[in-house]
């Protein structure tokens, strides 16, 4: 798939898309590395944890295109991805994930946390609309 010369690259177009990016970026690598999960966990951690990042995924869409609810839905998904963290290093004490995907995981949940942050403090930053819809 390619994409439209017209649309400006993730980097330049604001902190919502490029977090959409690499959020799906590490969910597909993600769900890929929890199919090789041995079966023992696949009912409980490992579809616990694929289904918090589907839901990151999800929430973030409907906050990059949802303005009214943009606020709590990023409240929400920062709540999430601790989950995750949480999740994450149980699977790692418990060897169900190995050494370098729980790194690769933890940094990726790191990073969007950090973009999530920001993409918070831009809006922080900016006047909120105080006009009353009739």
């Amino acid at each position: 798939m390619s994409i439209p010369l017209s649309r400006p690259p993730a980097r330049e177009a604001g902190p919502e898309l490029l977090i959409l990016a690499r959020w799906e970026e590490f969910t597909s690598w993600f769900l890929d590395h929890t199919g090789r999960w041995p079966k023992s966990a696949r009912f409980t951690l490992t579809q616990r944890v694929e289904n918090h990042a589907l839901d990151v995924t999800e929430m973030l869409v409907v906050a990059r295109y949802q303005p009214r609810r943009r606020r709590r839905l990023l409240d929400e998904i920062n709540l999430r991805l601790e989950r995750m963290r949480f999740l994450l290093r149980i699977a790692r004490q418990g060897n169900v994930m190995p050494k370098q995907g729980f790194e690769r995981a933890m940094k990726s949940v790191d990073e969007a946390g950090r973009m999530l942050h920001g993409w918070r403090e831009f809006l922080s930053s900016k006047p909120r609309d105080r006009r009353r819809t009739p």
